[in-house]
């Protein structure tokens, strides 16, 4: 299973440790802020330093199962704001866990379906369905017990049809890319994908697939990277990235496959 600590925790560096001690919450400044009342609906969430200190971004994850993180502050605000701009068009989520990106992507006003394992009974997709009640979001949001990319096939095959999507499920091997291109397969014309964790290697390569593919691909620069592909009508947001951070040192040094994405 991945975990966002066995992933990244490798990333920390000595030299680092003091940026990594002070993590801090950071927000795109031209960007609309968060909710104020969304730690009401996830009560067990935790702040705690970041998972990457190439990155001293503040990290969360619900109490009840630390393996797993949410995305970070700056993460969510995107994640925010591209709902609001996608408010009313159909997106499909790959990977919802506990369901904060769920509740962002909902409460900007998307029409969610929802794919991922742990809504088949698992104790993240209770917590995930409760939170959703909570935000008021449980009748609005399709939630769907199964694994990518073959649920994704079954909702093609019943004619589901998506402007948007955002794919944060399985990171291993080449599940990121499996689970693009059956994405792919019921993308409308006009569409944006997302994609979390573009600090991984092969969630990356997914993204260089859909360029060579003939869609327009970027990264915004945040503590865990976000992808994003479009094509037709749909564009990207402007995301301004946290200036303490050596972004350009840092994919230079540390992540060279970033290096052939232009900066959103």
């Amino acid at each position: 299973m991945f975990t966002y600590k066995r992933a990244f925790g490798a990333l920390r560096h000595p030299r680092r440790a003091w940026q990594w001690l002070f993590s801090h919450d950071y927000a795109s400044p031209n960007l609309t802020p968060l909710p104020g009342n969304l730690f009401r609906f996830f009560p067990q969430l935790q702040r705690t330093r970041s998972w990457n200190s190439l990155v001293a971004h503040s990290q969360r994850f619900d109490r009840r199962f630390p393996e797993v993180g949410v995305v970070s502050w700056d993460e969510s605000t995107l994640l925010y704001n591209y709902a609001r701009q996608l408010q009313g068009q159909d997106l499909l989520e790959i990977g919802c866990w506990i369901g904060w990106s769920t509740a962002l992507l909902g409460l900007g006003g998307c029409r969610l379906t929802v794919i991922d394992p742990v809504l088949a009974g698992a104790p993240p997709g209770e917590a995930c369905r409760e939170s959703l009640r909570q935000a008021g979001l449980a009748d609005s949001v399709k939630l769907i017990g199964g694994y990518s990319p073959g649920a994704v096939e079954e909702l093609t095959a019943q004619g589901c049809k998506w402007s948007a999507g955002f794919i944060d499920g399985n990171h291993e091997g080449v599940a990121p890319l499996h689970d693009t291109q059956a994405f792919v397969c019921s993308a409308r014309g006009d569409c944006l994908i997302l994609f979390h964790d573009v600090i991984l290697p092969n969630i990356a390569e997914a993204l260089t697939w859909l360029g060579r593919e003939g869609w327009n691909v970027g990264v915004h620069h945040t503590c865990f990277f976000i992808g994003v592909a479009w094509r037709g009508s749909a564009r990207p947001l402007r995301h301004i990235p946290d200036p303490k951070v050596d972004w350009d040192g840092i994919i230079q040094r540390n992540l060279p496959h970033l290096s052939a994405f232009p900066r959103l």
